[in-house]
């Protein structure tokens, strides 16, 4: 997930930005090195500090396995996913407060730690609008799991979140290999779209297996899943258009 995340409109174009900063006021490649390594793991602190706070709040195996199976919270899972799955086919775009951001890109010249620090605050904040979505997403399915879950989870995706920027930053020149951005990184946001509202069937599901309500068996399971993917293989051929999709002159 963090490095499909990548792959977004609010990602990608921020790849040459951070790198040039890296490259500008370093006097050696070392410094380089040494402030794209404090970028990469500011990142992943971040992101396990998320994690942290959401395992801290698990309250211990009962209330995860109310969350887990309750129809109260599995229904308000169910509703986050839809509305993470509409703001990745362009409805609306989920977004923090301007002045965090502003904030945070004020402190990105200080010397030292602080500016790669900030910077990696900065790119969190200004890529929320597309990674918003996958890390809710995340922290929901481990919300009601082992305390150890959340922690990992978003280790492992800050992890993979950083390490193409870091990489980048280390080696400048890697940048020439890479595709421009365009249309095609709203269709990969509008891709992420589908799977999520695939996954979010999974809640409903467990609401219906929990109190036996025989509504969502399995075969309707199965049905609306394949519907949902013949709808993204429709998108894929240029059958279906979203939001800021561009013209697909050919597949």
């Amino acid at each position: 997930l963090g490095l499909l995340a990548l792959l977004t409109p609010c990602v990608f174009p921020m790849i040459p930005m951070t790198v040039s900063f890296f490259m500008q006021g370093s006097e050696s490649r070392a410094r380089g090195v040494f402030r794209g390594l404090v970028f990469g793991i500011s990142i992943m602190a971040i992101y396990t500090l998320l994690g942290v706070i959401v395992s801290v709040s698990n309250v211990g195996p009962n209330a995860a396995n109310a969350l887990s199976t309750h129809w109260i919270p599995n229904l308000i899972f169910f509703a986050l996913f839809i509305v993470f799955a509409f703001s990745f086919f362009g409805m609306f775009e989920l977004v923090l407060p301007a002045s965090w951001t502003n904030k945070a890109d004020s402190q990105v010249d200080k010397g030292g730690f602080g500016g790669p620090f900030f910077l990696a605050v900065t790119t969190v904040l200004v890529s929320f609008s597309c990674t918003g979505p996958i890390v809710g997403a995340l922290l929901v399915e481990a919300a009601g799991g082992l305390a150890l879950k959340p922690i990992l989870g978003m280790f492992g995706f800050g992890l993979a979140f950083a390490i193409p920027f870091t990489l980048f930053a280390i080696f400048p020149s890697w940048l020439k290999g890479l595709p421009k951005s365009g249309g095609w990184l709203n269709s990969v946001k509008v891709v992420l779209g589908f799977v999520v509202l695939a996954f979010g069937m999974k809640f409903l599901s467990t609401i219906d297996q929990t109190y036996h309500l025989g509504i969502m068996s399995r075969e309707v399971y199965l049905a609306i899943w394949i519907v949902i993917f013949i709808m993204l293989g429709f998108y894929l051929l240029g059958k279906l258009k979203f939001a800021h999709d561009s013209e697909l002159p050919h597949v």
